[in-house]
């Protein structure tokens, strides 16, 4: 999904944009920007976030199967009560297919809701740096989820639909049903549309108490598409839970750091046989 983000966002942006910026230019130069941003150190965390995300997800999407003798030890009693809710959804491919594509077409929406800024004057004379920002955000979020300590490298958990005895044997024991914890739908529809709320609320500091409008507006499709994650039998609601709130801190934080850092702020990437992944550093 990251991949398609990226090649999606930088056309359409730059399509309509990259015609406008000789006549804001002088715009530009006239008031201090609203952030600071580095376009090669943000830039080259997009591309190597590209890279570390495809093989991350590469990875977890050939885990070997799960062994039946261990889908028969499955017990719905073993999960909190919350969670319980996953096991009393209607398993037919209908449902579960339907659910799936909602919550795609959801994903993607999300991904591409940063453009709808654009629409207003004095985030377009800084188009550059908000659509950089936003594709380290993602680069951020996709790559927490395929390498992070939260994500499926290092929390293995199976998905619901190993637990549906009413599904085929195959289906059941799928290597990717070990990728449960947490959901990475909801984490990158989170921090499409938190990430616009943010940036509108700095943009505009006169909404006042008029801005929790546009975060609350941002929960509903997070929300939704945490819903139809658990009817598609792929997550647990405390997956979409987790999913959400890393999500969402990513979009809020990332220009938090860079409307704050006035060089402060240390970002790099890096990959190779021992460790890959990005960071973040702040000087005090």
């Amino acid at each position: 999904m990251f991949r398609a983000l990226c090649l999606i966002f930088l056309i359409v942006v730059s399509q309509n944009l990259f015609s406008q910026s000789q006549s804001i230019k002088k715009d530009t130069t006239e008031k201090e920007s609203m952030y600071k941003v580095n376009p090669w150190v943000s830039g080259g965390i997009a591309l190597v976030g590209l890279y570390t995300n495809s093989t991350g997800l590469v990875r977890l999407r050939e885990s070997p199967l799960i062994p039946e003798e261990r889908l028969n030890r499955l017990n719905e009693d073993d999960l909190i009560r919350l969670d319980r809710v996953a096991l009393r959804q209607d398993p037919s491919k209908e449902s579960t297919d339907k659910a799936q594509n909602i919550s795609d077409l959801l994903l993607y929406s999300g991904a591409l809701s940063p453009i709808l800024l654009f629409l207003d004057r004095p985030m377009r004379r800084e188009w550059l740096d908000v659509s950089l920002m936003y594709l380290e955000s993602q680069a951020v979020t996709s790559n927490f989820y395929s390498w992070g300590p939260l994500g499926p490298t290092f929390a293995e958990r199976l998905r619901p639909a190993a637990y549906y005895t009413e599904l085929p044997l195959e289906e059941r024991e799928a290597g990717n049903n070990r990728n449960s914890l947490y959901s990475g739908h909801v984490a990158s529809t989170a921090t499409g549309w938190f990430f616009t709320a943010k940036v509108i609320d700095d943009f505009h500091p006169e909404l006042g108490a008029k801005k929790w409008l546009f975060y609350g507006l941002a929960t509903v499709p997070t929300v939704v598409v945490a819903i139809n994650r658990v009817r598609a039998l792929r997550h647990f609601p405390t997956d979409t839970i987790v999913g959400g709130i890393v999500g969402a801190a990513v979009g809020i934080l990332i220009p938090t750091i860079h409307k704050r850092s006035k060089g402060r702020l240390s970002v790099g990437a890096m990959y190779n046989d021992q460790a890959k992944g990005l960071a973040l550093g702040w000087k005090w």
